[in-house]
C-alpha cells in the first residue's frame, strides 16, 4: 500500500469517526431543543405563579434556593457599573441571591467603581473582595474564585464574566434546575453580539458550533466543553470534588476542569445544558486576529491538563481531522486525486456540521449570519491546526499578564 492509499484511508477513517461523534451530538441537540420547546409551550398554557424582588411565598412545599453570583474581575472599570446594574435589575423568581465581586489584582478603578455602586444601592446584596487582602502571590482567576467561594452563602454558585451582557431573567433561568436535587451543574448558552467586521461575524458562526457541541455532548451525558461566562454548580460540589486542586498551574480552565470533575464524581446525569433563550449570556467577539489567536491559544493551553476521555477523544479527533484535511489540500498541489478526495470529504464535514449550527442560529436569533457559514469553515480549516500547535509552544497574554497569570 503506497503513501496515497495510506493517507486516503486515514483521512476517510477520521472523517467517519468525526461524523459519528457529530451525528450523535446533533441528534442529542435536536431532542434537547424539542424538549425545551415543549417546556415553553407547557408554561404558556399552564402558567405558574412567579414572585419578584425576593418576595418568598409562604408555602410548606416551597423550596428556597439561595444563589451566589460570583464574578472574578480584573481591570473591568469600563464594564463593572453596567454589569452590577444588570444584576440589580434581575427579576428574581423563587430565589434569594447575593453578588460577589472578587478582584484579581486590578490596576484600574474597577473596585472603586464597585464600591460607589454599593454605597449608591445599600440594599443590594453586594460583596466586594479586594485582592489586597489575598495572600501574596494568590493571583489568577481561580484564586479569585476560591476567595469568593469561601465567603459565599449560596447553595448554588453562578458564574459569569464582567464583559458579558445578561437579560433580566438570567438568574431565574439558570437556577431553576437546581430544584432537582440530582442536578449538580448547569451549563448556560453564550453567544456573540455587536459584530462589526467580517472576523467577528465568522467567530459568531464558529462559536455557535462550539455551543452546539456543548449542548449536544451534555445531553448525551458526556459533556466535552463549557463556558465560564455562564455556568452554575452546587457549592458542595466544589468542595467534594476538590475545587481547583491539581490544575492551578493552568491560567484558564476553571470551568472545564470543574465540569469534568463533577461528571466523574456524580455521574452522567449530574450536568444539564440550559436550552433557554432567557439564559443566554452574550459577549463581544475579538476584533483583531491577534486578539483572536491569543484567546484561542489560551483555550488550547489548558488542554495539557485534560484527563476526561470524552474530552480528549473529541478534541483529538477534531484536531487531527482538520490537520489531515489541510495537509490533503497541500498535497493536492502535486496529487489531484488527494486534492479531490480532500475537497469531497471537507464538503461532507461541512454538511455534517450544518444542522447543529442551524439549530443554534435559530436559538440565538442570528439566522442572518447563515451566509457566512462557508467562509467560517474556510477560516476554521486554517486556524484550528495553527492554534493547536501554537497553544503548546507559545505563551499568551491576557489582561496584561503572560500566560493568564
Amino acid at each position: 500500500m503506497g503513501f496515497e492509499e495510506i493517507f486516503s484511508f486515514t483521512l476517510i477513517l477520521f472523517l467517519a469517526i468525526y461524523g459519528f461523534i457529530i451525528t450523535a451530538f446533533a441528534t442529542s441537540l435536536f431532542y434537547i431543543r424539542k424538549s425545551a420547546i415543549q417546556q415553553i409551550s407547557t408554561s404558556i398554557h399552564h402558567p405558574i405563579n412567579i414572585s419578584f424582588n425576593n418576595h418568598i411565598p409562604q408555602s410548606s412545599n416551597f423550596q428556597i434556593i439561595i444563589v451566589s453570583v460570583i464574578i472574578a474581575v480584573r481591570n473591568e472599570a469600563s464594564n463593572i457599573l453596567r454589569l452590577l446594574e444588570e444584576m440589580r435589575t434581575q427579576d428574581f423568581r423563587d430565589v434569594q441571591m447575593e453578588v460577589i465581586i472578587s478582584d484579581d489584582y486590578s490596576d484600574d478603578h474597577t473596585m472603586e467603581f464597585a464600591g460607589r455602586f454599593a454605597r449608591q444601592f445599600p440594599g443590594f446584596p453586594l460583596v466586594l473582595i479586594s485582592s489586597s487582602l489575598a495572600p501574596q502571590g494568590a493571583y489568577g482567576k481561580k484564586k479569585a474564585i476560591e476567595r469568593a467561594v469561601k465567603l459565599a452563602r449560596g447553595e448554588v454558585l453562578l458564574f459569569t464574566d464582567a464583559d458579558t451582557f445578561h437579560g433580566s431573567s438570567w438568574i431565574t433561568s439558570m437556577v431553576k434546575y437546581f430544584k432537582n436535587e440530582s442536578q449538580h451543574m448547569v451549563l448556560g448558552p453564550v453567544v456573540f453580539c455587536n459584530e462589526k467586521n467580517l472576523l467577528q461575524k465568522i467567530q459568531t458562526l464558529e462559536f455557535l458550533g462550539l455551543m452546539a457541541t456543548t449542548a449536544g455532548s451534555a445531553g448525551l451525558g458526556y459533556p466535552v466543553m463549557c463556558n465560564g461566562a455562564n455556568l452554575a454548580y452546587r457549592r458542595h460540589a466544589f468542595h467534594e470534588t476538590g475545587g481547583f486542586s491539581g490544575n492551578q498551574q493552568y491560567g484558564s480552565g476553571d470551568d472545564q476542569f470543574m465540569m469534568s470533575s463533577i461528571r466523574k464524581h456524580y455521574g452522567k446525569s449530574a450536568i444539564y445544558f440550559n436550552f433557554d433563550p432567557l439564559a443566554i449570556v452574550s459577549t463581544i467577539p475579538e476584533s483583531t486576529l491577534t486578539g483572536f489567536f491569543h484567546q484561542r491559544i489560551r483555550w488550547v493551553s489548558k488542554s495539557r491538563g485534560y484527563s476526561d476521555r470524552a474530552v480528549l477523544l473529541t478534541g483529538l479527533v477534531t484536531y487531527l481531522l482538520h490537520v489531515l484535511l489541510l495537509t490533503g489540500f497541500f498535497l493536492g498541489l502535486w496529487n489531484s486525486r488527494i486534492l479531490i478526495l480532500s475537497l469531497v470529504l471537507w464538503l461532507v464535514k461541512i454538511l455534517l456540521e450544518y444542522p447543529m449550527v442551524g439549530i443554534m442560529l435559530r436559538f440565538s436569533a442570528k439566522q442572518e449570519f447563515c451566509g457566512y457559514y462557508f467562509i467560517a469553515q474556510v477560516f476554521q480549516l486554517i486556524y484550528v491546526p495553527l492554534a493547536g500547535i501554537l497553544g503548546f509552544i507559545l505563551p499568551y497574554r491576557w489582561k496584561g499578564r503572560s500566560g493568564g497569570r
